[in-house]
This record gives C-alpha cells, structure tokens and sequence, in this order.
C-alpha cells in the first residue's frame, strides 16, 4: 500500500540558510516527515521561500523533496543536530537504515529555487537534482 500525505506525522520544520537567483532571494525550509508505524521512515522536503516583509512568511517558489533519503528505510536523527544547515548552504540528515542500522549523513548543497546537489553517502554517487 502506498503511503500518502495523511500517513505521515510533521517532525520538524527548520529555517536556514539563503539563496539569491538574479533579483529574486528567500530562505530555505527544511520539512521533516515522519511515515510508516512499525519501521518509521522519514521524509525530507526542501522548501524556496521568496523574501518577505519582516515577521511574515515568505511565499512558496519551489519544493523538492530531498529523494536520497525520502525513497528509501531511513529514520532521521532526533537530535537538535540531527538535521542542520551549514555555512554555504550545506543540508545535512543523519539517519540511521530502518532495517540493517547502518548510520548515513546525508549531505546536499542547496542551491538556487527547485536544485540541490547530493553529497555520496557511502558508496553512493553525487547526482544532481532539479524540478521536473
């Protein structure tokens, strides 16, 4: 059965970082999920938030889920540091694989509205990603 936006359980909602593309500019969101109820996974989304009026929210410019670890048996880190933006615009997930335990920092670089770049995690290999 395939899961759907009422199975999953808001986890956390962390915002940081910046991104600039010619005139326009806005934050990052970072949208933590969680889903399923005897091996919970997590699902990451980035959010492209345009600049707004001071104590406002900005308006919604892209959303790109964060596939490397949203596809697959990850849990995400509960801790404060488990999911972090970093100077130049670094995501990082820590997670841990629902079924064998291995532990994975997942790493992307965000970039201008709708594109990260994936960091390998393991064995894995950097790939780029970009709205459809």
């Amino acid at each position: 059965m395939a899961q759907t936006e009422a199975d999953a359980s808001l986890v956390r909602v962390l915002d940081a970082g910046r991104w600039t593309e010619g005139s326009a500019k806005g934050t990052y969101r970072i949208v933590v999920e969680e889903v399923g109820f005897e091996h919970v996974s997590c699902r990451v989304r980035i959010q492209w938030l345009a600049s707004s009026a001071a104590g406002r929210n900005g308006n919604l410019v892209a959303e790109q889920a964060f596939a490397e670890v949203s596809s697959g048996f990850w849990s995400c880190g509960t801790g404060k540091q488990s999911i972090a933006v970093s100077a130049g615009n670094v995501l990082r997930v820590q997670a841990t694989h629902a079924y064998s335990g291995e532990p994975c920092t997942f790493t992307a670089k965000l970039g201008t509205p709708g594109q990260y770049q994936y960091n390998a995690c393991s064995s894995r290999k950097p790939a780029s990603k970009t709205m459809d």
